[in-house]
């Protein structure tokens, strides 16, 4: 198990960032309505989604974005299917790069868990368009596997 320190974002919350995603993913799906936990100074989005992949019914996607563009993506549902796409430095013994991910059922950060992500892009928007195209991928498929099977979306 790492550390709270090592599994960390660098820098605060950028809350500029926080509403332009989800200005984009709102955009983008019919499904979603975001909140912050604190309208005057957010440290998360919360992506409320009217359905869920498969069995479940309701699902959020709660972002954490920094001012140095390290960020955590949180997929949760009722069906207590949990993973999460993140970038920011770890210790793991892999991937070697910043970007990674925990897959379902339970968004793991056991050092045997974690993966590459393959989310490769880092503008704002753009990452906000990969997590759309995978989360709805996944919900047409009725499954979370696809989650992170794309090439470099999006």
């Amino acid at each position: 198990m790492q550390d709270a320190e090592s599994h960390a974002l660098r820098g605060a919350i950028d809350a500029g960032a926080l509403h332009d995603f989800r200005t984009e993913f709102e955009r983008l799906e019919p499904l979603a309505n975001g909140s912050f936990d604190d309208p005057v100074s957010p440290g998360e989005l919360r992506l409320q989604l009217d359905d869920g992949i498969g069995e479940a019914t309701a699902a959020t996607i709660t972002v954490r974005w920094s001012v140095r563009d390290d960020y955590n993506i949180h997929y949760s549902d009722d069906a207590d299917r949990n993973l999460r796409w993140d970038v920011h430095p770890h210790v793991y013994t892999d991937p070697d790069g910043d970007g990674h991910y925990h897959p379902p059922p339970d968004a793991s950060k056991d050092d045997d868990d974690g993966e590459a992500s393959c989310i490769e892009v880092t503008e704002l928007v753009l990452v906000a368009r990969a997590v759309h195209q995978l989360w709805r991928s996944g919900y047409d498929d009725g499954t979370a596997d696809p989650f992170n099977d794309a090439a470099d979306p999006p």
